[in-house]
Protein backbone atom coordinates (compact mmCIF):
# COMPACT_ATOMS: atom_id res chain seq x y z
CA UNK A 1 0.00 0.00 0.00
CA UNK A 2 1.43 3.36 -0.78
CA UNK A 3 1.05 6.35 1.25
CA UNK A 4 -1.84 8.25 0.93
CA UNK A 5 -2.00 12.34 1.13
CA UNK A 6 -5.27 12.08 2.00
CA UNK A 7 -7.25 15.60 3.47
CA UNK A 8 -8.92 13.01 5.95
CA UNK A 9 -8.06 11.82 9.64
CA UNK A 10 -9.82 8.53 8.73
CA UNK A 11 -10.30 7.08 5.58
CA UNK A 12 -11.69 3.62 4.72
CA UNK A 13 -11.60 1.82 1.15
CA UNK A 14 -13.75 -0.71 0.06
CA UNK A 15 -14.02 -2.40 3.16
CA UNK A 16 -15.43 -6.04 2.67
CA UNK A 17 -15.87 -8.63 5.48
CA UNK A 18 -17.68 -11.89 5.11
CA UNK A 19 -19.09 -14.08 8.33
CA UNK A 20 -20.23 -17.61 7.51
CA UNK A 21 -23.52 -17.53 5.28
CA UNK A 22 -23.51 -13.59 4.95
CA UNK A 23 -21.62 -10.92 3.59
CA UNK A 24 -21.68 -8.17 6.60
CA UNK A 25 -19.69 -5.37 4.77
CA UNK A 26 -19.41 -5.30 0.53
CA UNK A 27 -16.79 -2.69 -0.55
CA UNK A 28 -17.87 0.14 1.44
CA UNK A 29 -16.05 2.96 1.58
CA UNK A 30 -15.90 5.97 5.06
CA UNK A 31 -13.91 9.20 5.23
CA UNK A 32 -13.52 11.15 8.33
CA UNK A 33 -12.50 14.95 8.67
CA UNK A 34 -10.60 16.72 11.75
CA UNK A 35 -13.25 18.23 13.93
CA UNK A 36 -16.31 16.83 12.50
CA UNK A 37 -19.31 14.99 13.26
CA UNK A 38 -20.05 12.28 11.37
CA UNK A 39 -23.03 10.09 11.17
CA UNK A 40 -23.69 6.58 10.46
CA UNK A 41 -27.01 5.88 9.79
CA UNK A 42 -28.51 2.53 8.57
CA UNK A 43 -31.31 -0.30 9.69
CA UNK A 44 -30.12 -2.35 12.06
CA UNK A 45 -28.08 -5.25 10.24
CA UNK A 46 -26.92 -2.40 7.79
CA UNK A 47 -23.19 -3.04 8.60
CA UNK A 48 -22.65 -0.23 11.38
CA UNK A 49 -21.10 -1.99 13.91
CA UNK A 50 -19.25 -4.21 11.90
CA UNK A 51 -16.98 -1.29 10.14
CA UNK A 52 -16.43 0.17 13.14
CA UNK A 53 -15.06 -2.95 14.56
CA UNK A 54 -12.72 -2.87 11.34
CA UNK A 55 -11.35 0.55 11.98
CA UNK A 56 -11.10 0.01 15.59
CA UNK A 57 -9.39 -3.91 15.20
CA UNK A 58 -12.06 -5.57 16.26
CA UNK A 59 -12.60 -7.13 12.76
CA UNK A 60 -10.11 -8.11 10.72
CA UNK A 61 -11.45 -7.23 6.91
CA UNK A 62 -11.57 -9.64 3.89
CA UNK A 63 -10.01 -6.90 1.56
CA UNK A 64 -10.19 -2.67 1.30
CA UNK A 65 -7.56 -0.31 2.59
CA UNK A 66 -7.39 1.69 5.80
CA UNK A 67 -6.04 4.94 6.37
CA UNK A 68 -5.12 6.50 9.46
CA UNK A 69 -3.92 10.55 9.22
CA UNK A 70 -2.78 9.43 5.96
CA UNK A 71 -0.53 6.92 6.51
CA UNK A 72 -1.66 2.64 5.83
CA UNK A 73 -2.86 0.94 8.82
CA UNK A 74 -3.64 -2.70 9.43
CA UNK A 75 -4.72 -3.11 13.09
CA UNK A 76 -4.99 -6.38 14.31
CA UNK A 77 -6.70 -5.59 17.71
CA UNK A 78 -7.91 -2.31 19.49
CA UNK A 79 -4.98 -1.75 21.26
CA UNK A 80 -3.09 -0.93 18.41
CA UNK A 81 -6.58 1.41 17.54
CA UNK A 82 -6.24 2.61 20.34
CA UNK A 83 -2.40 3.76 20.18
CA UNK A 84 -3.49 5.53 17.21
CA UNK A 85 -6.07 7.62 19.64
CA UNK A 86 -8.99 5.96 17.97
CA UNK A 87 -11.63 4.71 20.74
CA UNK A 88 -14.80 3.61 20.42
CA UNK A 89 -17.83 3.63 22.47
CA UNK A 90 -19.91 0.97 22.48
CA UNK A 91 -23.76 0.16 22.45
CA UNK A 92 -23.39 -2.90 24.64
CA UNK A 93 -21.75 -1.65 28.14
CA UNK A 94 -17.81 -3.23 29.03
CA UNK A 95 -18.01 -1.58 32.54
CA UNK A 96 -16.74 -3.30 35.38
CA UNK A 97 -19.68 -3.59 37.68
CA UNK A 98 -18.11 -4.20 40.31
CA UNK A 99 -15.86 -1.91 40.11
CA UNK A 100 -15.66 1.46 40.97
CA UNK A 101 -16.61 4.49 39.03
CA UNK A 102 -13.29 6.15 38.87
CA UNK A 103 -11.65 2.66 38.36
CA UNK A 104 -13.84 1.95 35.63
CA UNK A 105 -13.00 5.49 33.89
CA UNK A 106 -9.30 4.72 33.86
CA UNK A 107 -8.98 0.95 33.14
CA UNK A 108 -6.14 0.19 31.21
CA UNK A 109 -5.00 3.21 31.25
CA UNK A 110 -4.21 4.19 35.16
CA UNK A 111 -2.54 7.22 36.17
CA UNK A 112 0.38 5.89 38.82
CA UNK A 113 3.19 7.22 40.56
CA UNK A 114 6.53 5.65 40.40
CA UNK A 115 5.33 1.55 40.38
CA UNK A 116 1.57 2.51 41.99
CA UNK A 117 -1.29 4.10 41.35
CA UNK A 118 -1.84 7.06 42.58
CA UNK A 119 -5.80 6.71 43.33
CA UNK A 120 -6.40 10.20 44.41
CA UNK A 121 -5.18 11.71 40.99
CA UNK A 122 -7.27 8.74 39.53
CA UNK A 123 -10.56 9.85 41.58
CA UNK A 124 -9.46 13.64 40.82
CA UNK A 125 -9.41 13.01 36.96
CA UNK A 126 -12.13 11.33 37.11
CA UNK A 127 -14.72 13.60 38.49
CA UNK A 128 -13.16 16.06 35.91
CA UNK A 129 -13.69 14.07 33.26
CA UNK A 130 -17.84 13.50 34.32
CA UNK A 131 -17.92 16.85 34.88
CA UNK A 132 -17.56 17.29 31.05
CA UNK A 133 -20.39 15.56 30.58
CA UNK A 134 -22.62 17.51 33.43
CA UNK A 135 -22.51 14.35 36.00
CA UNK A 136 -22.25 14.81 39.49
CA UNK A 137 -21.68 11.11 41.82
CA UNK A 138 -19.72 10.11 43.85
CA UNK A 139 -16.85 8.14 41.56
CA UNK A 140 -15.95 5.85 44.14
CA UNK A 141 -19.48 3.96 44.05
CA UNK A 142 -19.41 0.95 42.35
CA UNK A 143 -21.20 1.13 38.40
CA UNK A 144 -23.44 -1.14 39.74
CA UNK A 145 -25.38 0.61 41.87
CA UNK A 146 -26.01 3.32 38.93
CA UNK A 147 -28.44 3.26 36.48
CA UNK A 148 -28.12 2.29 32.74
CA UNK A 149 -28.04 5.83 32.02
CA UNK A 150 -25.35 6.96 34.47
CA UNK A 151 -23.22 3.64 32.94
CA UNK A 152 -23.50 5.40 29.92
CA UNK A 153 -22.15 8.19 30.59
CA UNK A 154 -19.17 6.43 32.39
CA UNK A 155 -18.15 4.35 29.47
CA UNK A 156 -18.67 7.97 27.69
CA UNK A 157 -16.28 9.50 30.17
CA UNK A 158 -13.39 6.18 29.74
CA UNK A 159 -12.92 6.80 26.03
CA UNK A 160 -12.31 10.71 26.70
CA UNK A 161 -9.42 9.34 28.97
CA UNK A 162 -7.61 8.89 26.30
CA UNK A 163 -8.08 11.73 24.40
CA UNK A 164 -9.21 10.37 21.60
CA UNK A 165 -8.66 11.90 18.14
CA UNK A 166 -11.24 9.91 16.46
CA UNK A 167 -14.16 8.80 18.95
CA UNK A 168 -17.13 6.52 17.65
CA UNK A 169 -20.09 6.60 19.72
CA UNK A 170 -22.73 3.57 19.04
CA UNK A 171 -25.92 4.31 20.20
CA UNK A 172 -24.51 6.95 22.71
CA UNK A 173 -28.35 8.50 23.46
CA UNK A 174 -30.41 5.37 23.73
CA UNK A 175 -30.58 5.14 27.38
CA UNK A 176 -30.02 8.74 28.16
CA UNK A 177 -32.83 11.06 29.11
CA UNK A 178 -33.36 14.33 27.54
CA UNK A 179 -31.25 16.72 30.13
CA UNK A 180 -28.75 13.98 29.89
CA UNK A 181 -28.52 13.82 25.77
CA UNK A 182 -28.15 17.62 25.88
CA UNK A 183 -25.33 17.63 28.11
CA UNK A 184 -23.47 14.94 25.79
CA UNK A 185 -24.29 17.09 22.81
CA UNK A 186 -22.70 20.19 24.91
CA UNK A 187 -19.33 18.35 25.41
CA UNK A 188 -19.62 17.01 21.92
CA UNK A 189 -19.39 20.27 20.00
CA UNK A 190 -16.18 20.88 22.43
CA UNK A 191 -14.57 18.02 21.36
CA UNK A 192 -15.28 19.46 17.78
CA UNK A 193 -13.98 22.78 18.61
CA UNK A 194 -10.39 20.93 19.53
CA UNK A 195 -10.79 19.49 16.26
CA UNK A 196 -11.45 15.86 17.49
CA UNK A 197 -13.26 13.81 14.69
CA UNK A 198 -16.56 11.94 15.76
CA UNK A 199 -18.59 8.90 13.99
CA UNK A 200 -21.93 9.37 15.82
CA UNK A 201 -23.78 5.86 15.58
CA UNK A 202 -27.64 6.59 15.82
CA UNK A 203 -31.39 5.53 15.03
CA UNK A 204 -32.48 8.77 16.52
CA UNK A 205 -32.75 10.96 13.66
CA UNK A 206 -33.66 14.44 14.80
CA UNK A 207 -30.25 14.20 16.74
CA UNK A 208 -27.91 13.22 13.66
CA UNK A 209 -29.98 16.29 11.80
CA UNK A 210 -29.65 18.55 14.63
CA UNK A 211 -26.10 17.47 15.50
CA UNK A 212 -24.00 16.17 12.36
CA UNK A 213 -22.09 17.82 10.23
CA UNK A 214 -22.17 14.70 7.43
CA UNK A 215 -24.10 11.63 7.19
CA UNK A 216 -23.08 8.25 5.78
CA UNK A 217 -25.87 6.15 4.85
CA UNK A 218 -25.86 2.03 4.76
CA UNK A 219 -27.89 -0.51 3.59
CA UNK A 220 -27.58 -4.63 4.01
CA UNK A 221 -23.93 -4.13 4.19
CA UNK A 222 -23.40 -1.56 1.60
CA UNK A 223 -22.90 1.83 1.30
CA UNK A 224 -26.09 4.08 -0.20
CA UNK A 225 -24.94 7.84 0.02
CA UNK A 226 -22.61 10.25 1.58
CA UNK A 227 -24.00 13.64 2.28
CA UNK A 228 -23.58 17.18 4.03
CA UNK A 229 -26.65 17.41 6.41
CA UNK A 230 -27.72 20.45 4.71
CA UNK A 231 -28.64 18.25 1.35
CA UNK A 232 -30.84 16.07 2.98
CA UNK A 233 -34.15 15.68 4.83
CA UNK A 234 -34.76 12.94 7.58
CA UNK A 235 -37.49 11.59 5.37
CA UNK A 236 -35.00 11.67 2.37
CA UNK A 237 -32.51 9.52 4.81
CA UNK A 238 -35.20 6.99 6.25
CA UNK A 239 -36.24 6.32 3.10
CA UNK A 240 -32.57 5.87 1.20
CA UNK A 241 -32.26 3.57 5.09
CA UNK A 242 -35.35 1.31 4.08
CA UNK A 243 -34.53 1.23 0.39
CA UNK A 244 -38.09 2.25 0.02
CA UNK A 245 -40.38 4.95 1.17
CA UNK A 246 -41.42 4.00 5.08
CA UNK A 247 -44.84 5.45 6.28
CA UNK A 248 -44.69 6.34 9.97
CA UNK A 249 -46.59 4.11 12.54
CA UNK A 250 -50.49 5.21 12.34
CA UNK A 251 -52.51 5.23 15.08
CA UNK A 252 -55.27 2.88 14.51
CA UNK A 253 -58.87 2.78 16.48
CA UNK A 254 -59.35 -0.07 18.08
CA UNK A 255 -62.47 -1.88 19.49
CA UNK A 256 -61.11 -3.24 23.29
CA UNK A 257 -63.33 -5.75 25.60
CA UNK A 258 -64.23 -3.89 28.59
CA UNK A 259 -63.46 -7.21 30.45
CA UNK A 260 -60.26 -6.64 32.79
CA UNK A 261 -57.76 -9.11 32.95
CA UNK A 262 -55.56 -7.61 35.36
CA UNK A 263 -56.30 -5.25 38.23
CA UNK A 264 -53.53 -4.02 40.66
CA UNK A 265 -54.41 -2.22 44.33
CA UNK A 266 -52.28 -0.38 46.55
CA UNK A 267 -48.92 -1.73 45.15
CA UNK A 268 -46.10 -0.67 46.91
CA UNK A 269 -42.36 -0.54 47.12
CA UNK A 270 -40.30 1.56 49.70
CA UNK A 271 -37.70 3.92 47.68
CA UNK A 272 -39.69 3.36 43.91
CA UNK A 273 -43.60 3.58 43.83
CA UNK A 274 -46.22 4.15 46.37
CA UNK A 275 -50.51 2.84 46.19
CA UNK A 276 -50.24 2.14 42.49
CA UNK A 277 -53.71 1.16 41.49
CA UNK A 278 -54.91 0.34 37.82
CA UNK A 279 -55.91 -1.96 35.37
CA UNK A 280 -55.53 -3.34 32.20
CA UNK A 281 -58.50 -5.21 30.22
CA UNK A 282 -58.27 -8.06 27.57
CA UNK A 283 -57.07 -7.00 24.44
CA UNK A 284 -56.11 -3.53 25.66
CA UNK A 285 -52.76 -1.45 24.98
CA UNK A 286 -52.19 0.20 28.10
CA UNK A 287 -49.26 2.59 27.29
CA UNK A 288 -47.50 3.65 30.45
CA UNK A 289 -45.52 7.34 29.98
CA UNK A 290 -43.74 9.51 32.20
CA UNK A 291 -40.18 10.84 32.26
CA UNK A 292 -36.76 8.24 33.09
CA UNK A 293 -36.96 7.45 36.32
CA UNK A 294 -40.60 7.76 37.14
CA UNK A 295 -40.70 4.40 38.65
CA UNK A 296 -42.16 2.82 35.84
CA UNK A 297 -39.94 -0.36 35.06
CA UNK A 298 -39.88 -0.73 38.74
CA UNK A 299 -44.06 -1.06 39.18
CA UNK A 300 -43.82 -3.61 36.60
CA UNK A 301 -41.07 -5.78 37.72
CA UNK A 302 -42.71 -6.13 40.63
CA UNK A 303 -45.75 -7.19 39.40
CA UNK A 304 -43.91 -9.50 37.26
CA UNK A 305 -42.03 -10.99 40.75
CA UNK A 306 -38.23 -9.93 39.66
CA UNK A 307 -39.06 -7.49 42.91
CA UNK A 308 -41.20 -8.38 46.21
CA UNK A 309 -43.78 -5.45 46.88
CA UNK A 310 -44.88 -4.80 49.81
CA UNK A 311 -47.31 -6.09 52.36
CA UNK A 312 -51.17 -4.83 51.76
CA UNK A 313 -50.70 -4.32 47.92
CA UNK A 314 -53.02 -6.98 45.63
CA UNK A 315 -52.71 -8.37 42.28
CA UNK A 316 -56.15 -9.59 40.77
CA UNK A 317 -55.75 -11.86 37.62
CA UNK A 318 -59.14 -12.61 35.99
CA UNK A 319 -60.94 -11.82 38.79
CA UNK A 320 -58.70 -13.59 41.57
CA UNK A 321 -56.04 -12.71 43.58
CA UNK A 322 -52.82 -13.95 42.60
CA UNK A 323 -49.92 -14.16 44.66
CA UNK A 324 -46.61 -13.81 42.58
CA UNK A 325 -43.07 -13.42 44.49
CA UNK A 326 -41.27 -14.68 41.04
CA UNK A 327 -41.27 -14.45 37.35
CA UNK A 328 -42.18 -18.42 37.25
CA UNK A 329 -45.24 -17.72 39.02
CA UNK A 330 -46.19 -14.59 36.86
CA UNK A 331 -45.54 -17.22 33.63
CA UNK A 332 -47.89 -19.73 35.32
CA UNK A 333 -50.33 -16.79 35.64
CA UNK A 334 -50.18 -15.96 31.64
CA UNK A 335 -48.10 -13.07 32.03
CA UNK A 336 -45.04 -12.41 29.65
CA UNK A 337 -42.20 -9.92 30.23
CA UNK A 338 -39.89 -7.89 27.64
CA UNK A 339 -37.19 -6.46 29.51
CA UNK A 340 -35.68 -2.34 28.31
CA UNK A 341 -32.12 -4.31 28.55
CA UNK A 342 -32.62 -6.82 25.71
CA UNK A 343 -29.22 -7.69 25.32
CA UNK A 344 -28.63 -8.33 29.42
CA UNK A 345 -32.06 -9.62 30.27
CA UNK A 346 -33.81 -10.34 27.15
CA UNK A 347 -31.36 -13.00 25.14
CA UNK A 348 -29.25 -15.19 25.56
CA UNK A 349 -26.41 -14.50 23.31
CA UNK A 350 -24.93 -17.62 22.51
CA UNK A 351 -28.20 -20.19 22.48
CA UNK A 352 -29.98 -20.22 18.85
CA UNK A 353 -32.85 -18.55 17.65
CA UNK A 354 -34.89 -21.81 18.07
CA UNK A 355 -33.30 -21.80 21.91
CA UNK A 356 -34.18 -18.49 22.47
CA UNK A 357 -37.50 -18.58 21.24
CA UNK A 358 -38.06 -21.58 22.96
CA UNK A 359 -36.85 -20.99 26.33
CA UNK A 360 -40.12 -20.34 28.40
CA UNK A 361 -42.17 -23.40 26.28
CA UNK A 362 -39.52 -26.48 27.04
CA UNK A 363 -42.57 -28.13 29.87
CA UNK A 364 -44.73 -28.74 26.51
CA UNK A 365 -42.25 -29.80 24.16
CA UNK A 366 -41.06 -32.86 25.87
CA UNK A 367 -41.85 -35.99 24.47
CA UNK A 368 -40.99 -39.54 26.62
CA UNK A 369 -39.24 -37.23 28.89
CA UNK A 370 -37.14 -35.54 26.40
CA UNK A 371 -37.29 -32.28 24.31
CA UNK A 372 -39.01 -32.84 21.28
CA UNK A 373 -36.73 -30.77 18.57
CA UNK A 374 -38.85 -31.42 15.87
CA UNK A 375 -41.87 -29.87 17.78
CA UNK A 376 -39.33 -27.10 18.73
CA UNK A 377 -38.12 -26.40 15.01
CA UNK A 378 -41.77 -26.42 13.93
CA UNK A 379 -42.97 -23.87 16.33
CA UNK A 380 -39.77 -21.96 15.20
CA UNK A 381 -39.63 -21.86 11.83
CA UNK A 382 -43.58 -20.67 11.86
CA UNK A 383 -43.13 -17.84 14.17
CA UNK A 384 -39.91 -16.88 11.98
CA UNK A 385 -42.31 -16.92 9.01
CA UNK A 386 -45.06 -15.09 10.89
CA UNK A 387 -42.95 -12.34 11.81
CA UNK A 388 -40.74 -11.84 9.36
CA UNK A 389 -37.35 -12.54 11.64
CA UNK A 390 -34.50 -11.69 9.35
CA UNK A 391 -31.33 -15.04 10.25
CA UNK A 392 -29.64 -17.31 8.26
CA UNK A 393 -31.91 -20.01 10.14
CA UNK A 394 -32.96 -21.22 13.45
CA UNK A 395 -29.67 -22.69 14.47
CA UNK A 396 -28.11 -19.22 14.17
CA UNK A 397 -26.82 -17.26 17.61
CA UNK A 398 -29.48 -14.99 18.47
CA UNK A 399 -26.19 -12.64 18.86
CA UNK A 400 -25.69 -12.29 15.42
CA UNK A 401 -29.17 -10.70 14.34
CA UNK A 402 -30.15 -7.32 14.32
CA UNK A 403 -31.63 -5.53 16.97
CA UNK A 404 -35.36 -5.41 15.62
CA UNK A 405 -34.84 -9.17 14.61
CA UNK A 406 -33.79 -10.37 18.28
CA UNK A 407 -36.87 -8.01 19.45
CA UNK A 408 -38.98 -10.07 17.20
CA UNK A 409 -37.80 -13.46 18.32
CA UNK A 410 -38.48 -12.60 22.12
CA UNK A 411 -41.96 -11.57 21.42
CA UNK A 412 -42.62 -14.46 19.22
CA UNK A 413 -41.34 -16.72 22.58
CA UNK A 414 -44.21 -15.18 24.79
CA UNK A 415 -46.35 -16.12 21.41
CA UNK A 416 -45.62 -19.59 21.43
CA UNK A 417 -45.85 -19.92 25.46
CA UNK A 418 -49.66 -18.69 25.07
CA UNK A 419 -49.63 -15.73 27.39
CA UNK A 420 -52.75 -13.64 28.11
CA UNK A 421 -50.88 -10.19 29.15
CA UNK A 422 -47.60 -9.15 27.69
CA UNK A 423 -45.53 -6.15 29.44
CA UNK A 424 -42.80 -4.68 27.14
CA UNK A 425 -40.35 -1.94 28.62
CA UNK A 426 -39.09 0.27 26.02
CA UNK A 427 -39.83 -2.08 23.03
CA UNK A 428 -38.07 -0.19 20.13
CA UNK A 429 -34.94 1.38 22.05
CA UNK A 430 -32.32 0.73 19.45
CA UNK A 431 -34.36 -0.27 16.61
CA UNK A 432 -34.57 1.25 13.16
CA UNK A 433 -37.67 3.33 11.92
CA UNK A 434 -38.48 0.04 9.32
CA UNK A 435 -38.17 -2.52 11.84
CA UNK A 436 -39.97 -0.12 14.56
CA UNK A 437 -42.92 -0.33 12.23
CA UNK A 438 -42.88 -4.17 12.08
CA UNK A 439 -42.65 -4.20 16.31
CA UNK A 440 -46.00 -1.63 16.48
CA UNK A 441 -48.03 -4.13 14.17
CA UNK A 442 -46.79 -7.28 16.30
CA UNK A 443 -47.92 -5.37 19.03
CA UNK A 444 -51.57 -4.31 17.60
CA UNK A 445 -51.72 -8.07 16.59
CA UNK A 446 -51.19 -9.17 19.64
CA UNK A 447 -54.05 -7.17 21.29
CA UNK A 448 -56.14 -8.12 18.14
CA UNK A 449 -55.89 -11.48 19.91
CA UNK A 450 -57.34 -10.28 23.47
CA UNK A 451 -53.82 -10.30 24.73
CA UNK A 452 -53.94 -7.08 26.73
CA UNK A 453 -50.43 -5.41 26.60
CA UNK A 454 -48.33 -2.92 28.46
CA UNK A 455 -46.49 -0.95 26.65
CA UNK A 456 -43.73 1.21 28.93
CA UNK A 457 -42.37 4.16 26.51
CA UNK A 458 -40.25 6.64 26.72
CA UNK A 459 -41.11 7.74 23.00
CA UNK A 460 -43.76 9.81 22.52
CA UNK A 461 -44.95 9.75 19.40
CA UNK A 462 -45.27 5.65 19.83
CA UNK A 463 -47.21 5.95 23.01
CA UNK A 464 -49.84 7.90 21.18
CA UNK A 465 -49.31 5.89 17.85
CA UNK A 466 -50.13 2.82 20.28
CA UNK A 467 -52.17 3.42 22.86
CA UNK A 468 -56.16 2.66 23.34
CA UNK A 469 -55.11 4.33 26.76
CA UNK A 470 -52.44 6.08 28.17
CA UNK A 471 -51.26 6.04 32.13
CA UNK A 472 -49.12 8.61 33.41
CA UNK A 473 -46.45 7.77 36.36
CA UNK A 474 -44.67 10.49 37.80
CA UNK A 475 -41.87 10.44 40.96
CA UNK A 476 -43.53 7.04 41.57
CA UNK A 477 -46.81 7.37 41.39
CA UNK A 478 -49.89 7.19 38.75
CA UNK A 479 -50.08 11.53 38.06
CA UNK A 480 -53.32 10.44 35.78
CA UNK A 481 -54.78 8.76 32.51
CA UNK A 482 -55.43 10.00 29.14
CA UNK A 483 -58.70 8.10 28.11
CA UNK A 484 -59.30 10.06 24.36
CA UNK A 485 -55.87 9.28 23.08
CA UNK A 486 -57.13 10.09 19.52
CA UNK A 487 -57.44 13.85 20.48
CA UNK A 488 -54.09 13.58 22.97
CA UNK A 489 -51.10 15.49 22.20
CA UNK A 490 -47.01 15.10 23.75
CA UNK A 491 -48.19 18.61 25.61
CA UNK A 492 -51.27 16.64 27.40
CA UNK A 493 -49.08 13.91 28.51
CA UNK A 494 -46.77 16.24 29.80
CA UNK A 495 -49.17 18.22 31.68
CA UNK A 496 -51.06 15.28 33.13
CA UNK A 497 -47.28 14.09 34.94
CA UNK A 498 -46.98 17.61 36.03
CA UNK A 499 -50.34 18.16 37.67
Amino acid sequence: MQKNNSPYIVEMKNITKTFPGTKALDKVSLRLRKGEIHALVGENGAGKSTLMNVLTGQFFCDSGDLYVEGEPVRFSSPKEAMKKSIILVPQELNLVMEASVAENIFLGNEKVSGIWIDWKKVQKEAKKLLELLSVEIDVTRPVKELSAAYQQLVSIARALAYRPKVLILDEPTAVLTNKEATSLFVCMQELKKKETAMVFISHHLDEVMEQCDRITIMKDGCLVKEVSVEEITKDQMINLMAGKKVEKSQRIQREVSDEIFMKVHNLSRKGEFDKISFHVNKGEILCVSGLVGAGRTEIFKCIFGITEKEPGGKIYIEGQEAEIKSPIEAIAYGMGYVSEERRHDGIVPDLSVMENLVLPSLGNMKKAGLLDWKKAADVTDRYVQSFQIKTASRETRIKNLSGGNQQKVIVARWMAKGIKMLILDEPTRGIDVNAKGEIHQLIRDLADNGVAVIVISSEMEEVLALADRIMVVHKGMISGYLEDVDIATQEDVLKVAFQ
